[in-house]
């Protein structure tokens, strides 16, 4: 039970740090739109952040990062998304086994006749925990050590080939959008990868979503809620060092501390002013009314080049959804192409303003893929009775398990 009495001085004395940070907020914003302004002159920007060599964003070819665009009224398209979810093995049964629930939504606007307006759908797969399976006799509580894989990348996997069975059997040509519930690729998920053989996978099957999208001309994005991302601030940060100003290289000052990204940096430095701002809240200073998007960002990504083999970049912008500022990432090729890059706006706002703000197609992918509690009681439910009629000894639960499905008071 918790104390909320115990509680109230300590919310008061939260509340008044809270209200000083959006104070300070508030200013780093309008510093931020000052140097934004600043930046989109430096004509020498995109060479120096080349030159430096880290991964991070980097203003696109050709284009104005300060840029806005309006909302577009969409016109017959056909999006797809999809989700994952989960029931990972618990040691606490005899049999940990563990399910991977993928779930997807398909949505036609102006349906051609022969194809549904809806479809909605999950596709669980059943798998058994790393050592259970290679020795049957043994106890599976003390035999079980983990999923074949990270169960996050195995369930991401899951997502990305349920996406690519969609883009072949329910594209339609010239009108689709396939949209995925976070980043467009789970850069620090891969970064991560220590496995070659779980990095290879994710990298092919990411690599087979993309080309499959290119190859039928289907506009392809990731979808960020609450994004916390500060790529777009770090290049404002870069961009105010005064060798960078001149058309020059990044200082040497600079240098020491400017890839801190999530540290404090020395108070003097030059690119403190800025430290702490997140790219939304920039955004918001740029994106007044619902549907507006920003000009797309470019990103510098070892993980993206090692995906695509360095054939084209990674980017992305900002959309107001008319709740919040969500991040949208997507490849060249798509914003390259004004048709794709004008569907894929112009479809995302449709989606954000039916889904009270956030995209329906991904609410209803996620909806499709959700394991609930009642879901996951049921599937224990049942592998103890298959388990029970095989004459396996004692398929319940542990005793701590047990303890646990009945209240005590």
């Amino acid at each position: 039970m918790l104390d909320l009495e115990a509680l109230i001085s300590h919310m008061h004395d939260l509340a008044e740090d809270v209200a000083g940070s959006a104070r300070h907020t508030l200013r780093q914003r309008e510093a931020g739109h000052r140097q934004l302004d600043v930046a989109r002159s430096q004509s020498g920007l995109r060479q120096a952040i080349q030159k430096f060599g880290q991964d991070m964003a980097l203003p696109a070819d050709g284009r104005d990062m300060g840029q806005t665009y309006p909302a577009l009224p969409a016109e017959d398209y056909t999006v797809i998304a999809t989700d994952g979810s989960q029931v990972a093995p618990d040691y606490h049964h005899i049999a940990p086994w563990y399910v991977l629930n993928a779930g997807c939504a398909v949505f036609r606007y102006g349906a051609p006749p022969e194809r549904g307006r809806c479809r909605l759908s999950s596709h669980p797969t059943l798998l058994p925990a790393r050592n259970a399976a290679a020795d049957p006799e043994a106890d599976g509580r003390a035999a079980a050590a983990a999923p074949s894989g990270p169960l996050e990348v195995e369930r991401l996997l899951a997502e990305l080939e349920l996406g690519i069975r969609l883009l072949e059997q329910e594209a339609d040509p010239g009108r689709t959008l396939v949209l995925l519930d976070g980043p467009l690729v789970q850069w620090r998920m891969i970064h991560e990868l220590r496995n070659p053989k779980d990095r290879q996978r994710a990298v092919e099957v990411f690599r087979r979503l993309l080309n499959l999208a290119r190859e039928t001309g289907a506009a392809v994005a990731g979808y960020i809620s609450r994004s916390r991302a500060i790529e777009w601030v770090l290049l404002l940060r870069f961009s105010l060092c005064p060798e960078v100003a001149k058309g020059g290289s990044l200082c040497a000052e600079c240098r020491q501390s400017f890839l801190w990204s999530y540290a404090e940096p020395p108070p003097d430095a030059h690119h403190a002013p800025l430290a702490g701002l997140r790219d939304v809240e920039l955004a918001q200073m740029l994106l007044p009314r619902p549907g507006m998007r920003t000009e797309v960002i470019e990103l510098k990504s070892r993980v993206w080049e090692e995906i695509t083999g360095g054939g084209s970049a990674a980017g992305f912008f900002y959309l107001n959804t008319g709740c919040e500022i969500g991040r949208v990432e997507l490849p060249q090729w798509v914003w390259e192409d004004d048709d794709l890059m004008e569907r894929l706006h112009a479809g995302l706002w449709d989606q954000c303003d039916a889904g009270a703000g956030y995209p329906m197609v991904l609410a209803e992918a996620h909806e499709a893929a959700v394991v609930r509690a009642a879901d996951r009681e049921a599937f224990y439910g049942l592998i103890e009775r298959i388990l029970g009629e095989r004459g396996v000894v004692d398929p319940s639960p542990s005793a701590k398990a047990m303890s646990k499905r009945r209240p005590f008071a």
